[in-house]
């Protein structure tokens, strides 16, 4: 009986070293398989005919030749590690083949329960189901690829990108408009940008209006008002951002937005653009003699460069008609031998001056300043600019305050005098 036990003992202890060693034989040429090797599958399969991966690759180099044979060994790749959804989307190629859509369908399902949290998984369900023409499903599964793993946006943002340029599949993505995944802005901001056709911006646009869960963002504002501006949209683009205003915000609406400089700017729209450079500091502050709680203040610390482009605001005026620009002016050691101005000029259909106020420079308390300028009929687009007058060296501070904009009456045209005498 004892002998009967050792001799037991031995043969499984021989066949678990042969098990072992046909694992990790097996387990060799797998990784040869990874790394490429042609010829590994076969040896592979040769030391274990049940490794999942030779199985799996060998039923891809059959499928177009003998599907039959390539079937089987997709379902022993499945059930030998089911834990691996690749088998799965093989085997849909086969069964949508075969014209069974069904299975089809049962086997995208399967390799999601396995792994639904897996980005390569949801972006192999999305071409499925946008071959199967559903494109709604297909943006769904696109979606959850990018929410797991956001660098899969080199390949999905080009895809949904011709999705959403298709006027035919641009509607599916109403499945997104009402609850926004976190990455749309990103790709709302690309559509904007590169999109070759407005109305694929403006439908996507709408498409988000409609969501009363989760209300456009700032981002997609700006990016929506960006391109309404290219394309020379320009009142439309006005309306919009009027509508991303606050009410307190909407009550500083003029010809001039927000001239006292009361909030903060938004470099966005028609709001006030600031973008400082070095050696000068543009902030809002407040200071003695002003009107409200802040007036815009520049400092300029020995800039030797043209300041210009740094402190603009587009504005929308109506062609043909006379305007008057007044504000108030405070200077502090403010040495340049150009001194600083105000210039409004057109932009579209060409960049040309219409008016500029008088130069600021030296030390002076608060005082009023104005100008008129008339915008010709062929302008649709303006802006209001601080410029420097040459390119000379500035030092010191200036402050502005109470700005505003308004259109002059327009004279009366003179009656002919009537003729005296005569019948």
């Amino acid at each position: 009986m004892i002998i009967l036990r050792q001799v037991l003992i031995s043969i499984a202890a021989a066949f678990l070293i042969w098990r072992i060693g046909v694992i990790g034989t097996s387990s060799h040429y797998t990784q040869s398989i990874i790394a490429g090797e042609r010829d590994a599958v076969d040896k592979a399969l040769t030391w274990d005919k049940r490794q999942p991966e030779a199985l799996y690759r060998k039923a891809l180099a059959l499928r177009n030749d003998d599907p039959v044979t390539a079937a089987t060994l997709l379902a022993q790749a499945n059930a030998h590690h089911m834990a691996d959804a690749r088998p799965f989307f093989a085997t849909v190629e086969a069964a949508l083949t075969q014209g069974n859509q069904a299975r089809a369908d049962a086997l995208v399902e399967m390799a999601l329960r396995l792994r639904p949290a897996d980005p390569h998984i949801r972006q192999q369900a999305g071409e499925y189901w946008l071959l199967r023409n559903d494109v709604k499903q297909a943006i769904l599964h696109w979606s959850f690829a990018l929410e797991a793993y956001r660098p899969t946006s080199s390949k999905l943002f080009p895809r949904l990108f011709k999705l959403a340029e298709n006027p035919h599949t641009r509607p599916a993505y109403t499945v997104l408009a009402t609850s926004p995944p976190s990455w749309w802005d990103s790709f709302f901001s690309e559509v904007a940008k590169r999109a070759t056709q407005i109305e694929t911006v403006q439908q996507l646009y709408s498409l988000r209006r409609k969501s009363r869960q989760a209300p456009i963002t700032m981002s997609e504002w700006k990016s929506y008002v960006a391109r309404l501006m290219k394309e020379g949209l320009i009142a439309q683009a006005y309306m919009v951002w009027v509508n991303g205003l606050t009410r307190d915000q909407r009550k500083r609406l003029g010809l001039l937005y927000d001239g006292s400089f009361e909030f903060e700017p938004g470099n966005w729209g028609s709001d006030w653009h600031i973008h400082t450079p070095r050696d000068v500091l543009i902030d809002r502050v407040y200071i003695y003699g002003s009107d409200g709680r802040k007036s815009l203040h520049l400092r300029f610390d020995h800039d030797r460069g043209h300041f210009s482009g740094s402190l603009y605001q587009k504005l929308f005026l109506d062609p043909g008609d006379t305007y008057r620009l007044r504000g108030r002016v405070h200077t502090d050691s403010l040495d340049t031998q150009g001194g600083l101005k105000w210039v409004i000029r057109y932009l579209l259909p060409q960049p040309e001056d219409l008016g500029e106020s008088e130069r600021f420079l030296g030390a002076n308390e608060w005082r009023d300043f104005r100008f008129e300028f008339q915008v010709p009929e062929a302008c649709t687009l303006q802006e209001i600019h601080l410029v420097s007058a040459g390119r000379h060296r500035i030092t010191g501070d200036a402050w502005f305050d109470r700005m505003a904009i308004h259109k002059r009456p327009t004279p009366l045209k003179a009656q002919p005098a009537k003729a005296k005498g005569g019948n």
